[in-house]
This record gives C-alpha cells, sequence and structure tokens, in this order.
C-alpha cells in the first residue's frame, strides 16, 4: 500500500475515523468538506481493493467541476495520476483494483444500476429523497454527503439525520487553514452584510428561507385532536407537498407528509397509498390545476379544489 503525504483539514481525519453507516457533511463555503472527501476516497481506495466507489451529483458538468477535479487533482498532485488507468469516456478510474466512477443524476440508469461499496454525494441538497433511497440501497459499506446548509425544510434533515447510524459533522472556514486570507475576508464581509449567508456559507448553520410564511411557530410531538383536513400543493421541478391538518382552540397544526420534486399524477397517487392517505379525509388542492385534481379523485381520494381568495 503506497503512503500518502496529505495537506488534510480535520474534516478529513474526522470522516476517516467515522464508523457510522451515513456521515453527513454539512459545511460553509471554504470548510474544506467537498477536498477532504475526494481525499479520503483517495485513501481509502489505496487501503482496500476489489471495491467500486460511486460519486455523485446532480449532473455531470457540475461532478465534472468540482469533487471530479479535486480527485483527479489529488491524484496528480501526490504522482499517483496514469492515463491508463483513467478512462475518460465512462469517466472511471481505476486505482489499487478499485474502480472509481462519477456519474450525475442526468443519468437515470445508473442510479438504479449495480451496486457499489462506497459512495459520495456531492451537494446532496440538490438531489430528491427517492434518488437518495435508490442509491443508498445499492451501498454495501458507507455513504457520504456533503452540502451547504441553504436550504431551511430538506429530506437531509427529516430523512436522514434523524436516523441512528448517521454522524453529522459541521465545519467552517476557520476548519481550513489552508484557505486564503482573501477568500476569508470575503466570507467574514457576510458577518455585516446580510445575516443570513453569513449563518450558512460563514457558520455553516441551516439558512432561513426569505419566502418562510409562518414565522412563529413551535414543535410539537404529534398532531393533537381536533378537526382534520389535508393540504395539497402540485409542484414538479419545485416540490409537491402534501400536509396534515388539524385544527383546535384557533390553533393550526401541520405535518409534512410529502415533499418532493418530479412527482407525475401516478407517483403522487401511489405514494399516497403507500402512507395509507385516507380516502375520506378532505384535501384541499392547489385549485390552479383541476387536471391534477380530477387524477386523485378518480383515484377515489376525497379531494376539492382550495378557494384562494375565501
Amino acid at each position: 500500500m503506497r503512503q500518502l503525504e496529505l495537506k488534510a483539514t480535520n474534516v478529513f481525519k474526522r470522516n476517516y475515523e467515522s464508523t457510522k453507516r451515513i456521515v453527513i457533511n454539512q459545511g460553509g463555503t471554504g470548510s474544506s468538506k467537498t477536498y477532504s472527501l475526494a481525499q479520503l476516497f483517495v485513501t481509502l481506495a489505496l487501503e482496500v481493493t476489489g471495491c467500486t466507489f460511486s460519486v455523485v451529483r446532480k449532473n455531470m458538468p457540475s461532478l465534472r467541476a468540482t469533487a471530479m477535479r479535486d480527485f483527479l487533482g489529488i491524484l496528480r498532485d501526490t504522482g499517483i495520476y496514469s492515463e491508463k488507468h483513467h478512462d475518460k469516456t465512462n469517466n472511471v478510474y481505476y486505482l489499487h483494483g478499485n474502480e472509481i466512477e462519477f456519474f450525475g443524476l442526468d443519468e437515470p440508469q445508473k442510479v438504479r444500476s449495480r451496486r457499489r461499496d462506497y459512495l459520495w454525494i456531492n451537494e446532496g441538497n440538490e438531489l430528491s429523497l427517492e434518488a437518495f433511497r435508490q442509491l443508498n440501497m445499492r451501498t454495501n459499506r458507507r455513504v457520504y454527503i456533503d452540502f451547504n446548509p441553504s436550504d431551511e425544510f430538506h429530506w437531509i434533515y427529516s430523512d436522514v439525520l434523524t436516523r441512528d447510524d448517521v454522524e453529522l459533522i459541521i465545519s467552517t472556514y476557520k476548519d481550513n487553514p489552508f484557505l486564503p486570507e482573501a477568500v476569508v475576508k470575503e466570507i467574514e464581509r457576510f458577518k455585516e452584510i446580510d445575516e443570513n449567508y453569513w449563518n450558512i456559507y460563514g457558520l455553516g448553520q441551516v439558512g432561513v428561507s426569505s419566502v418562510r410564511i409562518y414565522t412563529k411557530y413551535y414543535l410539537i410531538d404529534k398532531l393533537p385532536e381536533g378537526e382534520e383536513m389535508m393540504g395539497l400543493d402540485f409542484g414538479f421541478n419545485h416540490p409537491t407537498s402534501l400536509v396534515d391538518i388539524v385544527l383546535k382552540d384557533d390553533d393550526i397544526y401541520a405535518k409534512q407528509v410529502i415533499y418532493e420534486s418530479h412527482l407525475t399524477n401516478e407517483d403522487l397517487i401511489n405514494k399516497m397509498g403507500e402512507l395509507k392517505i385516507s380516502k375520506t379525509k378532505k384535501i384541499y388542492a392547489d385549485s390552479e390545476d383541476p387536471a391534477r385534481i380530477m387524477a386523485i379523485k378518480n383515484a377515489g381520494y376525497n379531494v376539492v379544489p382550495a378557494l384562494k381568495d375565501a
């Protein structure tokens, strides 16, 4: 096994030492999370043999400009890179008897393709929950995800960080001693000019949506008894949202049931069936899409258009 001399941050060390099934890297800009994971995949590939490593992002051009560039750059900087081991046509690199493949979700056939041992999802907040599930269930050993926490509500928080086999690593620019001073100064400017940007890109903390409607709310463990209904807002590129609602004592209680992009009518109806959504509970749906309302009504659900000017 070849010994590497890497200029690594503590972000690399924390990922390398993690024993959890899923390792989430939530961080601000310049925190080294992406570069550290590229270093990690090079290191792991030199420690094992006969394994498949997958590095994915929403689309291939973005992946090629970020994680793939860092990975190949590390190979070149350490003198490991060899043209004969690089299949540029299929975006695969062979290292120490291992296969490291790079692909975007604009290649949908690869999401449901063969199994892998290690998975790295670059900018995981760009992916849908369904894409994550398909990739995760085909990964034998460990999953790494990196992202900037710019989305206030996301499946990473609701469906992944709630698992008991996950480690969360939060990093900031202060974790990266190799960051140029000019970049540090630009990041720190956000302290004075944009609090939300500072929280996200400076402190690596979850951002606050600028379009949030309700700003004063509190969390509860479960919905109380009261007048029940559901709300349905259609989307495609933007998520379709289905919410359980209870009205009690002039208070509104809500629970997110579905929040996912790229759902066709058939997809949505199938999900509602899988979640055992009541066919008698009234569902108030986005009135601007009567065709979708009719499709769901024909599937047996008690759905009516919402009166937005009421």
